[in-house]
């Protein structure tokens, strides 16, 4: 709940940092921050990578409880079905929002037929084609394929051992490939920020994918030692969270600023792949040690919102993108327009998902509440 809540905010915030990215849905450009940038920066490093290690760690507990095909059958009606639709039916329109908010005399139907679903020079997708907030799906139907197949190599995959602490290997080979993940993949793309697309199958991020499959293992793993169980491994909040506070600061000041007091743009991606290894590395740690610390529990509230996570995260760019678009002629300072955009957000997208939850797709959520 965390999580999806802090990437609706966090997808809002894009909308008024300094120096947006061009093709961003909306993009305030007369109220924009710095402070928004820097945010961006930080939040972008971990928000995914949880996403997975949570998918990972509960994609074995279930598979271990229900078998090949009740598993299988719920991921089609869960996740396939949801991603397909999704990216069938609106990714389109959200991403229409690129040109509708920048005032384009581009019409919907044009933009369908040259910019998004075809490109007529090409005869394949469009130049804009994407599948907005869907691609998370996508990959992840694809890295659960991977999952079940490696438990079909081992069967013990799915058999729990004695709980037990990991050791410092563990936690320096996740740095490590963290960090060479980084450095080698800014290298070979030149952008840290590419977006490319398989057909129509498949969106990725060629910086962030392998991140993406060490975290939905890492989950595999957590699963296995009984991680977060009684006498099991929970990470220490008082351990990683002083070296999350300090990368939290460092990482994004030196990703703006960096290149300006080192010469080499190797030596500005060499410093900056470290930072944000660490940033990763503690956030993923940190912030599991500070909820099973502190919100070990739950509740009504909880429940209730836990429940409706997954469908505020699949209604949630369809919702807010209309929202920052309705507050342009708005007289007010980013950080005030930013939290009044994000109530709104919040609360629509939450309005949403109480009716997407009544779908069959999406019901198995209520599991979260509490009676």
């Amino acid at each position: 709940m965390f999580t999806v809540n802090l990437m609706i905010v966090f997808h809002l915030a894009m909308c008024y940092m300094a120096y947006a990215p061009e093709w961003w849905y909306v993009v305030d450009t007369e109220h924009s921050s710095i402070f928004f940038t820097e945010f961006i920066l930080w939040a972008d490093i971990f928000i995914m990578p949880i996403m997975f290690f949570v998918a990972g760690y509960f994609s074995v507990m279930t598979l271990k409880k229900h078998g090949d095909g009740k598993w299988w059958s719920g991921k089609l009606k869960r996740i396939v079905l949801p991603w397909v639709i999704g990216a069938a039916l609106f990714a389109a329109p959200t991403t229409y929002m690129i040109l509708f908010s920048r005032n384009s005399p581009m019409d919907y139907g044009t933009f369908c037929n040259t910019l998004f679903f075809f490109n007529p020079e090409t005869g394949g997708s469009g130049v804009l084609f994407s599948h907005v907030q869907y691609w998370y799906l996508g990959v992840l139907t694809v890295l659960y394929l991977l999952v079940f197949l490696f438990t079909k190599l081992d069967k013990n995959i799915l058999e729990q051992v004695t709980p037990s602490l990991p050791g410092n290997s563990l936690i320096a080979g996740l740095f490590i490939m963290f960090f060479c993940n980084t450095f080698a993949m800014n290298i070979f793309t030149g952008n840290d920020d590419l977006w490319i697309h398989f057909g129509y199958f498949l969106v990725i991020q060629p910086c962030r994918i392998l991140l993406y499959v060490i975290a939905i293992f890492l989950g595999v793993y957590a699963w296995k030692h009984q991680w977060f169980v009684d006498g099991g491994y929970t990470p220490s909040w008082i351990k990683w969270t002083p070296m999350l506070i300090v990368v939290s600061f460092a990482y994004p000041l030196w990703t703006v600023y960096g290149s300006f007091i080192v010469p080499s743009p190797h030596q500005f991606l060499l410093v900056k792949s470290l930072l944000q290894a660490a940033l990763l590395l503690s956030a993923v740690f940190g912030l599991l040690g500070v909820f099973k610390r502190f919100f070990d529990g739950t509740n009504r509230f909880w429940g209730e919102m836990a429940a409706n996570s997954y469908t505020m995260y699949y209604c949630h760019m369809q919702v807010i993108f209309p929202v920052a678009y309705f507050l342009l002629p708005i007289e007010l300072t980013a950080v005030p327009k930013w939290i009044l955009a994000s109530a709104i957000g919040l609360v629509l997208s939450y309005a949403v998902s109480r009716v997407l939850i009544l779908l069959p797709c999406f019901s198995g959520s209520n599991k979260a509440k509490v009676s």
